[in-house]
């Protein structure tokens, strides 16, 4: 038998193949290609390549969507678990009797904060943890001051009510009250977009509203005063003359800035605003931002700081749309032995 027709024939369907990458390397040729052009063996090969990719992306969406289907159905169960816990929980306290008024730590003057200190998202430098927890504070401050306004707040046997600078009274809704002790659950009757409030207690003077983190200081107590030197309205700079004071490579590089005119010394303490201008477009809650002011106080007798407020901006040196705001008075820092923070404290705490 002559093999030199069919060894010719082998090798060039050998070689047609080898160009056709590894699907086709992975298939030996059957007996009906080895009488087929490399042309034509190419484009079944190309073909065969085709529905494959196609089978996968199919395999791949299917394994998507029963991703999805499957995290949408866990949702909605957490959803639903939880609304029905929240539902119990109300219905537990609903049952309770009332408290009476003589043991309700609440009843009195208040002074309404806002949200207290929140933490720091993992993985993320601790300018951008600062900044972020701020602007979450703001979004969060909205529900505590639908829940309890902000200045000062008097709860009543009968309900809460606003008292303005003025001295003028607004009530706010009416309430029932049940728990006791460090724990009072403030229950609204009628009027809001919330079931029920449970404020804790951690001492007399001091209360925190649970999950939310809205702050509650005892109007006319020690607590009220020291709330008040960190939590009070911030300051406006006078002019906005932002001097250059250096750079740094964190959040993919930045230059900050200082409004010496702001500066504001009592005693010890020192507030100061500062600008944080970005190389780069930073995003909160899905928009775009390139700077942000900051509110910051000093403590120049113990070297430390934390911050009052700050403002994200779309554009940059403090320019455009405001993209985020908060107002949450964060944790004492320490000044470090070097870098910008340690000649923001400088000119802040600079005699003059």
């Amino acid at each position: 038998m002559n093999t030199g027709p069919l060894c010719r024939i082998v090798m060039a369907s050998g070689l047609a193949l080898t160009a056709m990458g590894a699907l086709a390397q992975a298939r030996p040729p059957t007996t009906e290609q080895l009488g087929k052009d490399p042309g034509a063996l190419r484009q079944e090969a190309e073909q065969q390549q085709a529905r494959d990719r196609a089978q996968q992306q199919q395999s791949n969406q299917q394994q998507s969507d029963q991703q999805w289907n499957d995290t949408l159905r866990q949702q909605q169960g957490r959803a639903a678990a939880d609304t029905a816990q929240g539902q119990a929980v109300l219905r537990t306290w609903q049952q309770r009797p009332p408290l009476a008024p003589e043991k309700n730590p609440l009843l009195g003057r208040w002074e309404s904060l806002g949200v207290g200190q929140r933490a720091a998202a993992p993985g993320v430098s601790p300018e951008m943890a600062k900044l972020a927890a701020s602007l979450l504070g703001g979004v969060t401050g909205g529900l505590c001051d639908s829940m309890l306004g902000r200045g000062q707040i008097e709860f009543r046997p009968a309900g809460l009510v606003a008292i303005g600078r003025d001295g003028r009274e607004r009530p706010m809704y009416r309430a029932e009250y049940r728990g006791g002790g460090s724990r009072v659950v403030v229950l609204p009757q009628g009027g809001t977009t919330f079931t029920h409030m449970i404020v804790d207690f951690d001492n007399p003077n001091h209360a925190t509203v649970a999950v939310v983190g809205c702050v509650l200081a005892r109007a006319g107590g020690a607590a009220t005063a020291a709330a008040n030197a960190t939590a009070g309205a911030a300051d406006t700079p006078a002019a906005k003359q932002w001097v250059l004071l250096g750079n740094s490579p964190a959040n993919g590089g930045m230059d900050v800035y200082v409004a010496r005119s702001s500066i504001i010394r009592s005693g010890n303490s020192a507030r100061m605003w500062d600008l944080w201008d970005f190389k780069s477009p930073h995003v909160f809650e899905g928009k775009s931002f390139l700077s942000a002011r900051n509110h910051y106080e000093y403590d120049c007798s113990s070297q430390r700081r934390r911050m009052l407020s700050t403002t994200g901006f779309s554009q940059h040196m403090a320019q455009g749309a405001v993209v985020g705001s908060g107002d949450s008075v964060l944790a004492w820092e320490p000044i470090p032995p070097t870098g910008p923070i340690r000649d923001y404290w400088k000119i802040a705490c600079a005699k003059t």
